[in-house]
């Protein structure tokens, strides 16, 4: 009995030090679980960043999202994890930046990469907007509680059309059934003439440009200075029109003779009467 646990007890201390001689060998493990894979299933990985990269790509194309957020930016912020290698197929498929991909996993990433992610589509702030034959989704008996007549003349009921008021609104004529030219009139009074002679909107970060053709001026008790311009908007003017109707915001230079300008930004009441009014022009028939 004694042998016994002498046996025992000196098996016990030299079993330590032949474990510490054996060196793991990596060759043995797992694919999955060896160095340089960083997860147990990196296909699952794979999948997350590509349903990440979309979903980037989803907001980019939100036209009610800011375009100048760049806290999320879709390129160069996905990380793809490797894919482990399994079986001798895989090295069938093309070699893109060192990592061999299966024809399937290529023809899955091709696909993404030629997906057509333009923005133009969503009308966004950061491309500049340009005519579009649209139809009006709002109806007449909608429209007619934000409108007024003044002297056959329909226009938001809204606008001041005092001398003493800055404003900047669509115009048109309605009677006996008859629909009169578009017009966009720019109001302006201050304590300094300005004599301005250029109108530049500046809509959603392009600008667009009027040239009055007989401003108004006059003077006024307690020295104010009164401008006015009333313009007939043309064919040329459809981007302009297009652009007010369906603005985010809306900033206003009126350049002086002298080079001095006066800067207004738009209010967003001032921006709805711009689309409430053209879109009863459409609907009683105008046209440009």
């Amino acid at each position: 009995m004694k042998r016994f646990i002498l046996l025992l007890m000196a098996a016990l201390l030299i079993a330590p030090i032949g474990m510490a001689s054996i060196t793991p060998d990596d060759d043995d493990k797992d694919p999955s679980i060896k160095p340089g894979i960083r997860r147990l299933h990196p296909e699952r990985e794979r999948a997350k960043a590509i349903k990440k990269l979309q979903e980037q790509m989803s907001r980019k194309a939100d036209p009610n999202a800011d375009p100048w957020d760049t806290a999320d930016e879709m390129w160069g912020t996905v990380d793809l994890p490797p894919v482990a290698i399994k079986d001798s197929t895989a090295v069938e498929g093309r070699r893109l930046n060192g990592t061999s991909k299966t024809a399937a996993e290529q023809t899955a990433l091709d696909e993404l990469l030629n997906t057509d992610y333009s923005i133009k589509e969503y009308g966004m702030g950061i491309r500049r907007m340009v005519w579009h034959d649209e139809p009006v989704t709002a109806t007449i008996e909608q429209l007619l509680p934000y409108i007024t007549t003044d002297g056959g003349e329909c226009l938001s009921k809204y606008v001041n059309r005092e001398k003493t008021s800055n404003e900047a609104y669509f115009v048109f004529t309605f009677q006996d059934s008859v629909v009169g030219p578009l017009r966009l009139c720019v109001q302006y009074c201050a304590d300094d003439p300005l004599n301005y002679d250029e109108l530049t909107f500046n809509i959603d970060g392009f600008d667009y440009m009027l040239y009055p053709s007989d401003p108004q001026r006059g003077k006024l008790d307690g020295n104010l200075y009164w401008e006015m311009s009333d313009d007939e908007l043309r064919t040329a003017h459809k981007d302009l029109v297009y652009a007010l109707a369906h603005s985010h915001w809306v900033i206003l230079k009126l350049k002086g003779e002298s080079g001095i300008s006066h800067v207004k930004m738009l209010s967003d009441g001032q921006r709805d009467d711009f689309a409430h009014i053209w879109a009863l022009y459409r609907l009683l028939g105008g046209e440009i």
